[in-house]
């Protein structure tokens, strides 16, 4: 993608200059590095030789008789130092690195507690609405006057598909880390009845197979998945590859296109069964029929993986 926007400007000249002038840079300091790396074998390697000739020179100019056995003693000596001596640079850097993974625990440990009253969990017999937001206020920066969502009104009765659109940036997506939750509250309450399924705008991808990723630890019911998958337009994605479901997407989906690792994290969140879902921007890494599909076959179909007592909340 890059590659095209360079040709389209016309700027490859210019980045040409620029990679060849960063690659000298980068030789120069490649080359100090192997110098370096080379003079600092060859002391190592001639210490022994250069620290005993130091030392008897030294006891010849002194005076100081060499017997065979002072001599021996003396080898034996500068022998069992050269290892301690030659894994000391090492020990000093393994200390340096400790020493920057416990700043960074320390520093995680020592962050602001997520508060336990962000939302108050509701049972589900209690209430016809699944989610309540009264006059709430939100800040991803607590200690701020100015709240990134305030005055928050809202009630989804429990079976009912919700649509929240608005322009990029407008808080839509803080919206759903609210319910989830996640985004520390200033003001008002927040009440959610049932499980929660969320869907964020960038798929997470485990890395494993593909039945793994969807079924995320619950158990395997055969009916369950094929109707999931088929909803999630995974069928004929599924059956390209050699082994099918049980493919290795590798480490964060890196072999999958950003189509098929958004599907497979729609057909988890269903597959999950949950009271509420979340969906922020579900559609955004697929094609418009896939997405089509998706929207009318997975969500309000009639004969959707998703009960129809269930909330669906949709971001776009």
């Amino acid at each position: 993608r890059s590659m095209k926007i360079l040709k389209l400007q016309a700027w490859d000249t210019e980045y040409l200059q620029k990679l060849e002038a960063l690659r000298r840079e980068e030789h120069n300091w490649l080359w100090k590095s192997v110098r370096l790396s080379a003079l600092t074998t060859f002391i190592f390697w001639g210490s022994p030789a250069f620290i005993s000739s130091i030392t008897f020179g030294t006891c010849i100019l002194m005076g100081i008789p060499l017997t065979a056995g002072t001599v021996l003693s003396a080898l034996a000596t500068f022998r069992m130092l050269q290892d301690p001596i030659f894994t000391l640079p090492d020990l000093l850097s393994v200390f340096a690195q400790g020493k920057v993974s416990a700043d960074r625990v320390a520093q995680y440990l020592q962050e602001e507690e997520l508060k336990c009253d962000a939302i108050t969990e509701v049972p589900r017999n209690d209430t016809d609405y699944d989610v309540e937001i009264d006059h709430g206020a939100f800040s991803w920066e607590p200690e701020t006057t100015s709240p990134t969502i305030t005055d928050v009104n809202l009630k989804v009765k429990r079976g009912k598909k919700v649509a929240i659109c608005g322009v990029v940036g407008s808080g839509k997506s803080s919206l759903l880390s609210c319910i989830l939750g996640e985004m520390p509250k200033l003001a008002g309450t927040v009440r959610v009845s049932g499980s929660r399924a969320y869907v964020p705008q960038t798929a997470w991808i485990l890395s494993g197979n593909i039945r793994d990723n969807i079924l995320f630890g619950n158990p395997y019911d055969r009916e369950k998945y094929q109707k999931v998958i088929q909803a999630c337009a995974l069928t004929k994605d599924i059956e390209l590859f050699a082994n099918g479901d049980l493919t290795e997407i590798g480490e964060r989906g890196i072999n999958m296109s950003g189509g098929q690792k958004q599907r497979i994290q729609i057909a988890r969140s269903v597959y999950e069964d949950a009271d509420i879902y979340l969906f922020d921007d579900p559609f955004s890494a697929v094609d418009a029929h896939t997405g089509g599909q998706l929207f009318k076959v997975c969500l309000f179909s009639v004969h959707k993986p998703i009960k129809c007592d269930n909330v669906c909340m949709l971001l776009t």
